[in-house]
């Protein structure tokens, strides 16, 4: 493998995902993947794009612990999301009443088709299934899953005797998959029987065709079988023929037809893919005919026929891409063929290089061939990692294309590889990738290692690769000569970036500032930055701030800001920019966040701060300023019923270790959005030391238990016992049920508000550890989202599997008061309580 290659596949390896259908593949190669099982957990939960959270969702359906995450899915955005959460759930009991509610109400013919799937042969929802079979549906114009809808309710109602009639009504209009399935199970009935067989001669060709498969095992049916393989229409002919018997007149039929050059494609493809014992001859001959379609099939058909093996590995050159792949596939049983079908790798058909994938996937040496297709859009990107998941060696690959690798990284690997003589040459290659963000990565790492290949881009033609070089080559000395031209620039872009390379160069601040008179704002913007620490230069800079420009978002006057920002001597500039208050809104945010609360003026921050019609980008600041003052907090206390969630929450954060703010703070406890309850439950957490616990939330995900707020699966596996004496997993498994007990039934979101602490109460020969909610039960399953009895269930359930020495408890207890007023009732090992304001379990004690 050359230098280049390696170079290339290191990039690969570090993009992430070139589109969603990598992430989907990834996910549906590594489903069984023990490794990545939390990941995909995570995407279930929300993955982007849609089509990785459908493909996440029923990855994880088979594993009851994923339940939760599936049942969250069932009530998202998107429809999708939906119909895969609900098909996901086919195992949970619990689901039907859900299934049964969106059968009826959800607008998705997609998301009703899989809830019917899944209250199919179950009684109990026969007539809601009946209701939405008779109810009408809508067009697929106007939604393209009705037909599968349909198909779903029929197949769900197909054994019921009253809706066989109705069912049979709608024949012709079925989808032929659903009217082949409906017509085998009326064959399945002896009653039913010769109703099928006068379907043989029904008047629309579909239903024809349909009866005559449901028909290949009814001994009765064997001489109007025969009749129908001469039937006008080729589609009922290709079903006769293909189930036709096994007497001499049959074949003489079968062989008839195959041999008859002007029969219909389809009825001698039907042949070929019913191939019986004594037709391979008829069939090897068909590897040479004119039809590509019947090259191809006859050799898949002959896959495994030793002495059509030459003839199929000379089908590998035909001019055909579907006979190469039909070829290709058949010579999967040839493992001396292996290095006959390695070039099929590079194939310009990708249906052809997914075949050789799928060929070649138990051929140790093509493992590291097969890695480079992993990327590769669709079918040969996921056949790629199909192919690799049995491979140790490529898991871990595999398993980075669940977590798709920002920039920061992929310029990390661009730089080290630009670096090394020996992979240099694919970093420059990748100059003509087809994605900018890659090309403008490999430039700067070329840049930032003096290679020739990027500094020659200076003087190109395209302005593009001009700019991109100036900001490639920063800070070289070699290239500060052509970094000084580029300022002169006649495209405004190469100019921005030749001053940015410059910047901090106090030679070049001359020519520099005679950017500060460039009638692009953009440059002129640019300029500033440069200059932002020349000291000659600040009174210049700070001229731009005279007066509000008439241009809306002036990039000039925003760095201007930005440049005198900190410098005290012009704290009268800023001030002037919050009293006029005509300023763009980001140039006015600049200066409330650079001004001391001593130079603010008060005034204008109490009009900001009081207009509901302000953007919070400045009353947030506005406010900071005036709690910082002191003289103005009933103000900005006063702001605690604002309708902006945010500038709530902004409030909530100024309010410190201020005791009496502690009523306000846990009023928020039940604000209607998350944040705000968030940034209530810190305030509490605020508290005097002596009342402090351990947000709870901040522990488990120090531990690695949860993401986000949201707890993972148990740190030990379900029906198995574990004793906590000397385990070094024993703080994680009482921190994860400690966790569970304060978390939502749905994905395991935890309490913001929750405090663990353990208890200083003596109690003998065990641990107590308590978790507190600072509000009574009534209010817990509101401002907090737990659900006391469920999550008791599922905590006492871990907790039976557990046994130790001293044999600790954990309490949930929903109370405001400090811990060491908390003393929750004995409890015997093993056992679980619950009471008005508390629930708790025990682990059982080791013997």
């Amino acid at each position: 493998m050359t230098a280049m290659s390696d170079a290339m596949i290191a990039v690969w390896e570090t993009s992430g995902w070139p589109d969603a259908a990598v992430g989907v593949a990834a996910i549906h190669a590594l489903r069984d993947d023990w490794a990545s099982q939390e990941r995909l957990r995570e995407l279930a939960l929300a993955g982007e794009p849609v089509a990785i959270r459908e493909a996440a969702l029923l990855a994880v359906a088979l594993a009851p612990s994923h339940q939760p995450v599936l049942r969250q899915g069932v009530t998202a955005a998107h429809r999708e999301v939906r119909a895969a959460a609900v098909a996901g759930l086919r195992a949970d009991p619990l689901a039907r009443p859900m299934a049964a509610h969106l059968l009826a109400s959800d607008p998705s013919c997609g998301v009703r088709a899989a809830a019917a799937a899944l209250l199919a042969g179950d009684p109990r929802y026969t007539p809601a299934l009946r209701r939405a079979l008779e109810a009408p549906l809508p067009s697929p114009a106007v939604d393209p899953e009705a037909p599968r809808l349909e198909g779903a309710l029929v197949r769900a109602l197909v054994r019921e005797p009253a809706v066989v009639e109705q069912v049979k009504g709608r024949l012709p209009a079925l989808a032929s998959d659903v009217r082949d399935l409906v017509l085998e199970d009326l064959w399945a009935r002896p009653e039913q029987r010769p109703y099928v067989r006068a379907l043989l001669a029904h008047e629309v060709a579909l239903v024809r065709a349909s009866a005559a498969r449901a028909l290949r095992r009814d001994p009765e049916a064997a001489s109007p079988l025969l009749d129908l393989a001469g039937d006008p229409s080729p589609l009922v002919r290709a079903a006769a023929v293909s189930v036709l018997g096994f007497d001499a007149v049959a074949e003489r039929v079968r062989a008839a037809r195959l041999a008859d050059a002007s029969e219909h494609t389809s009825v001698r493809v039907a042949i070929v893919e019913t191939l019986r014992a004594g037709e391979e001859e008829m069939v090897r001959a068909l590897l040479s005919d004119p039809s590509p379609t019947l090259r191809g099939v006859a050799a898949s058909a002959l896959r495994h026929d030793a002495a059509s093996v030459a003839a199929r590995r000379a089908l590998l050159d035909d001019a055909e891409p579907f006979v190469r792949a039909r070829a290709v596939s058949s010579l999967a049983r040839q493992d001396a063929l292996f290095d006959s079908v390695m070039p099929c790798l590079g194939d310009p058909d990708p249906h052809v290089r997914r075949a050789a994938i799928e060929v070649l996937a138990r051929y140790p040496p093509a493992i590291p061939l097969l890695r480079r297709h992993i990327d590769a859009p669709s079918p040969v990107g996921s056949a790629a990692m199909q192919a690799l998941r049995d491979d140790p060696g490529s898991l871990p690959l595999l398993r980075t294309r669940l977590r798709p690798v920002g920039r920061v990284e992929r310029q990390r690997t661009l730089c080290d590889l630009a670096q090394d003589a020996s992979s240099v040459a694919g970093v420059r290659a990748l100059l003509d990738d087809a994605d900018v963000l890659v090309r403008t990565d490999a430039a700067s790492a070329l840049g930032d290692a003096g290679d020739e290949a990027i500094a020659c881009r200076l003087d190109d033609p395209d302005p593009w690769w001009r700019a991109v070089a100036a900001r490639a080559v920063a800070g070289k000395a070699a290239a500060r000569e052509a970094l000084l031209r580029r300022l002169g620039d006649g495209d405004g872009a190469v100019r921005v970036a030749a001053a940015e390379a410059l910047a901090g160069d106090e030679a070049a601040g001359p020519r520099i500032r005679e950017l500060l008179d460039d009638p692009s704002a953009a440059v002129r913007a640019a300029a500033i930055t440069a200059l932002a620490r020349d000291a000659g230069s600040v009174e210049r800079i700070a001229a731009t701030l005279a007066e509000p420009s008439d241009m809306d978002g002036d990039p000039a006057q925003l760095a201007a800001a930005r440049a005198i920002a900190g410098r005290p001597e012009l704290a009268g500039r800023l001030r002037a920019i919050v009293e006029r208050g005509d300023y763009a809104a980001e140039v006015i945010r600049v200066a409330l966040e650079s001004l001391a609360p001593a130079d603010a003026p008060a005034e204008p921050l109490l009009g900001m701060l009081d207009d509901v019609q302000e953007l919070d980008a400045l009353r947030i600041p506005a406010a900071r300023l005036l709690w910082a003052q002191g003289q103005h907090r009933g103000a900005v206390i006063a702001r605690m019923d604002d309708p902006s969630p945010a500038l709530r929450a902004a409030v909530l954060e100024l309010f410190g270790d201020d005791v009496s703010a502690v009523d306000l703070a846990r009023a928020r406890l039940r604000d209607g959005d998350p944040r705000v309850r968030a940034a209530a439950a810190a305030a509490l957490r605020r508290r005097a030391p002596a009342d402090r616990g351990v947000a709870l939330v901040d522990l488990v995900e120090e531990m690695r238990l949860a993401t986000g707020g949201r707890l993972h699966d148990a740190p030990i596996p379900s029906q198995s016992e574990l004793r906590l004496d000397g385990d070094p997993r024993k703080d994680a498994v009482l921190a994860w049920l400690c966790a569970r007990l304060a978390s939502d039934e749905r994905g395991g979101v935890i309490a913001a508000s929750a405090e663990v602490a353990r208890s200083e109460v003596p109690w003998g020969d065990r641990d107590v550890y308590l978790v507190r909610l600072p509000f009574d039960q009534e209010e817990a399953p509101v401002a907090a989202g737990v659900v006391p009895m469920h999550n008791l269930i599922e905590t006492f359930a871990m907790a039976r599997q557990l046994t130790a020495e001293r044999s600790p408890s954990i309490w949930l207890v929903c109370a405001n008061v400090a811990f060491s007023d908390l003393a929750p009732p004995e409890l015997e090992p093993g056992a679980a309580a619950w009471g008005p304001t508390y629930l708790g379990v025990r682990i059982g004690r080791s013997r």
